[in-house]
């Protein structure tokens, strides 16, 4: 393991730690990038400084990390863009965020065609609400009461782990999707497909 500090919305920052990885490896055969800024905001309370760093941090940034990273990538590599059932539906000040994510998303297609030639797979993961500590800053009672009201809205009646999330990038990664290129895989108990 080698941890590395990165801005994620900070475009030379990715090249910096495309950089560093250089030092490391000479090769990568899986780049996942799953960095977000999850500010959700009324249309009302959004600043435009606001609004350009949701959108560095979530769609430029991992557009220029794999710029960054195209020498180092494999023949075979799989790069994961991890979106959010946001991209898919409306929900409560969510306008912003996925907007990001669903260019994200729109991104691996792109990406894929662009890089079909150096067979280098790219695809997205979205996932669904997901027990993360993202909602830690909230106190225990206001997240257990949003994480509460997130489960009403899941068809499975259910949040969605962080080893359920993994083991679907690990597929993504693996020789088992070697045929899998340019889509995105839900992992969201539903709710991107039926209404809530």
């Amino acid at each position: 393991m080698l941890p590395v500090r990165s801005d994620a919305g900070d475009v030379p920052g990715q090249a910096a730690l495309a950089a560093r990885l250089r030092q490391e490896w000479p090769r990568l055969d899986v780049v996942m990038s799953n960095a977000a800024d999850v500010t959700h905001l009324p249309i009302g309370q959004w600043t435009e400084e606001a609004f350009d760093r949701l959108l560095a941090t979530n769609l430029k940034g991992p557009f220029f990390l794999v710029k960054a990273l195209l020498p180092l990538l494999s023949r075979q590599a799989s790069v994961i863009l991890v979106g959010s059932v946001s991209a898919f539906v409306g929900h409560e000040n969510a306008a912003v965020y996925g907007a990001a994510k669903a260019g994200l998303l729109s991104l691996s297609r792109g990406l894929t065609y662009e890089l079909k030639e150096r067979g280098v797979r790219v695809n997205g993961l979205s996932p669904g609400p997901t027990v993360t500590d993202t909602f830690a800053a909230l106190g225990p009672e206001r997240q257990a009461a949003l994480y509460d009201e997130l489960r009403r809205t899941v068809p499975l009646h259910r949040i969605g782990t962080a080893t359920e999330l993994a083991k679907a990038a690990v597929y993504l990664a693996s020789d088992e999707s070697a045929y899998t290129a340019g889509t995105v895989l839900r992992v969201d108990g539903g709710i991107g497909e039926l209404a809530y």
